[in-house]
Formats: structure tokens, C-alpha cells, sequence
């Protein structure tokens, strides 16, 4: 793993040292009692400034080779303990995440042997998902740290930490992920009753991520489209609240914002019929920012208005506000049985948080090893004020409805991500 240092937001950001907690929420007497594990725990604990980040110039009075000697001997002391709890075994790679900070670089793999030994033991502790994101964030691992913090979001106390969220939020910030940051920046500041200390180092930066998005402005696609290569291709519009997983066998076409509307045309690869022809098919997104008299309703049927065998039917439970409709027309693609088209509206309304379910974590770029590196981080735009509608449309014909259904309705629930 390298030690290359992390964002710049919009033009300079340096390496700050802030604050993490894992430590702090490890309880010694859970462990042991005797002397010599009390005063080894202190030590660890009591001079965690000088090693709860990875400083890339050492400028301590107190010399690294003594806090490193200090460290084994604590991990040392723990070891020996033959009885490994969770509470033990979290501490143990704490320790080793220190010394991998002081860039004993062995000490990376002991830290996450003894972080996934304690999730193991305790899967329903958030703080092993917590620490062990923790260590991965300040890694160079922007993305399995991430993944780590939602599995400990999943899992928090009633009672629930100020300083997750402060890690959270930088962690956050170094993936690329500004609505995730400004969602935890707000619960910082609900706990504390003011604004938590790594909001007041990045807090500016992270909202200048997200440009304002006009509704009534028109826009060119690269402006509003952007791609993150996965499994699938995920293309993203933040102003329009959508991602859509992409095979990278489909062909894709999306198209530029004008007049409140935009839309995306997908075509999967041809599938053959029970006669052997390979035929084509269509999937098409459209959207419409609505005005506050529009209805969805009233949407569905102008785009549809003119077929006149259709059929209201029960498609999906994923989404409230949906109306779908089964079409049928004999007089189009008359050589493979007719056409056979379904018509599927939504209407969403912007959430408290737009973004967040849009969001997948980049990791950056690794660049020269034990320097700190900058790069500016780009969020987009937000999401268009108010209530937006939504048509996913399946052109196909009955020669290949059955095949052809079954990956619109695949795409429909597992790659389609509306907010």
C-alpha cells in the first residue's frame, strides 16, 4: 500500500491531522486489569496524536524509532494474552495500524488480520466495520473503506458516536463522494450542537464539489452525464437523480437537456427467436422536470396516447408513485408477430439528500509513494429542484417478448437507480 496523501479541494488542501476515535472506544478493563496491560494501554492511548495519521514530514520533538520500540512492546504485552476478545483484538490492530502510520509497512496486513478477527467474532459490533474502515481510509483504500463505513452505519448504537461521523465524513471526501460527506457533516453537527472539526478543515471545499443545476437552463450532456467503470458501467446525472448499470455489451446514447427534458437510449445485444433470427430491441429513459400543475398521469398518456391497445398493469413494487402500462400493436414489426411495448412512469419528488444513492466510491490516483500528492476533486452539479417524472419504455416485438422482458425487468430492478 502506498502512503501517497490525499485531496485537494478546488485548489489546496494539505494533509491534516485530525482526530479519530477508534481507541477511545476500546475499554481496557474488558481486556484486563493487571498492571503492566494498564500502563501498556495508556501509553498507546495517551500519545495517539503522534501516530493516529501518517505524517509525511516527522516533526515531533519525540523521536519515531521510540514510539515504534514502544508500540511492538505494547502489541507484545497484548499478545501474550492467550484469551483473544473482541475488545482485544480490536486494540491489538489498533496498534498495528499505528506502526503502519510510523510506515512499518509489515504492520498493515497484522492491523487487518486482527480487525477482520474481531468482526468475526462480533459481526453485530459496528466498531470492527468502523476501525477496520478507518484503517482502509487512511490506506490509500478509498473504496473498501467506504464500503466498511456503510456496513457500520448499518449496525450504530442508539446512542451514536460523534467521531464515526467525523471519519466518516473525510473518508467520505477522499472517495469522491460529497453528498455522503454533507450527509454526515450534518449529523456531526446534530450531536455536537456545532459544526464537527474535520467539517471546519473540508466543509467549504466539499459543498463547492456540487455546482448549482438551473431547471430552466439547457445543457450539453458531457455537462450533466458522467461515467464510473465497475462490473458495469455506471452513468450518472445528478441533476436528474438517476444511474443507470450499463453492460458494457449495450449500446448507449444520452442525449442533452432542453426545454425541462432529457433522455437515454440503451440497446442490449440482439437475442434470436424460436425461428432462429436474431431481432433487436430497445430501452429508452426519459425524464421531464415537471412544473407544479404537471401529473404524472396525465406525462404517461402523451407519450403513449396514441396506442389504442393498452393495458394498465401491476409492474414493480420498487418505487410509490408508478404507473405502468402493457401496449400492443399488430400493425408495427408485422414479420415478428407485432410490436410489444411497456411504458413505465415515476415520479420523484428531490430527497433531503440528493446524491446518495447515486454516489460510488473513486479511488485516486496513485501517484509518487511517501510525497504528498493533490488532486482536485469534482462532484457534479445538484439535482434539479422539485418533483421529476420518469418513462422507461421497452420497444420490442412478440417474437422475442419473453427474452426480451426478462432483461428490462432485471434492468428495471437491479440496474436502474432513481432517487
Amino acid at each position: 500500500m502506498s502512503k501517497s496523501s490525499f485531496i485537494c479541494f478546488s485548489m489546496l488542501l494539505m494533509n491534516v491531522a485530525l482526530a479519530f476515535g477508534n481507541i477511545n472506544y476500546i475499554d481496557i478493563h474488558k481486556i484486563d486489569t493487571g498492571e503492566k496491560y494498564l500502563t501498556s494501554f495508556s501509553y498507546v492511548k495517551e500519545n495517539q496524536a503522534f501516530y493516529d495519521h501518517w505524517s509525511p514530514e516527522w516533526k515531533y520533538e519525540l523521536k519515531k524509532e521510540v514510539l515504534i520500540s514502544q508500540l511492538k512492546e505494547a502489541y507484545t504485552v497484548f499478545n501474550s494474552i492467550p484469551d483473544k476478545n473482541t475488545e482485544l483484538l480490536l486494540l491489538m490492530a489498533d496498534i498495528s495500524h499505528y506502526l503502519y502510520n510510523l510506515e512499518v509497512s509489515s504492520e498493515y496486513q497484522t492491523a487487518l488480520d486482527n480487525y477482520q478477527a474481531a468482526i468475526r467474532k462480533s459481526p453485530d459490533d459496528y466498531r470492527g466495520y468502523w476501525f477496520l474502515a478507518n484503517h482502509y481510509a487512511l490506506s490509500d483504500n478509498a473504496i473498501k473503506g467506504v464500503e466498511m463505513f456503510l456496513k457500520a452505519e448499518k449496525i450504530l448504537p442508539t446512542v451514536k458516536p460523534a467521531d464515526f461521523w467525523e471519519e466518516y465524513v473525510k473518508a467520505m471526501a477522499f472517495a469522491n463522494m460529497p453528498s455522503h460527506a454533507i450527509y454526515s457533516m450534518d449529523k456531526t453537527r446534530s450531536i455536537l450542537g456545532r459544526e464537527g472539526n474535520t467539517e471546519n478543515v473540508l466543509g467549504e471545499g466539499i459543498l463547492k464539489q456540487l455546482g448549482d443545476a438551473n431547471r430552466n437552463s439547457n445543457y450539453k450532456k458531457e455537462e450533466l452525464w458522467y461515467a464510473s467503470k465497475g462490473e458495469k458501467v455506471a452513468f450518472i446525472c445528478r441533476p436528474l437523480g438517476i444511474k443507470l448499470l450499463i453492460d458494457s455489451t449495450w449500446q448507449v446514447s444520452p442525449f442533452d437537456y432542453k426545454n425541462h427534458a432529457c433522455g437515454f437510449t440503451i440497446e442490449p445485444p440482439t437475442v434470436k427467436s424460436k425461428k432462429g433470427k436474431e431481432i433487436g430491441f430497445s430501452i429508452a429513459v426519459l425524464m421531464k422536470v415537471a412544473n407544479d400543475s404537471d401529473k404524472l398521469e396525465d406525462y404517461i398518456n402523451n407519450i403513449s396516447g396514441k396506442y389504442q391497445n393498452k393495458t394498465k398493469i401491476q409492474f414493480s413494487e420498487k418505487y410509490k408513485d408508478l404507473i405502468a402500462y402493457d401496449i400492443k400493436d399488430k400493425s408495427i414489426y408485422k414479420n415478428w408477430g407485432g410490436s410489444h411495448l411497456y411504458s413505465i412512469g415515476i415520479e420523484r419528488t428531490a430527497p433531503e439528500y440528493p446524491g446518495l444513492m447515486l454516489e460510488n466510491p473513486v479511488a485516486l490516483p496513485h501517484m509518487e509513494t511517501g510525497k504528498v500528492n493533490f488532486f482536485t476533486a469534482t462532484g457534479g452539479k445538484t439535482r434539479f429542484k422539485g418533483r421529476i417524472f420518469y418513462t422507461i419504455l421497452l420497444d420490442t416485438c412478440e417474437d422475442i417478448h419473453d427474452q426480451s422482458f426478462e432483461i428490462f425487468k432485471t434492468f428495471f430492478e437491479n440496474q436502474l437507480v432513481i432517487e
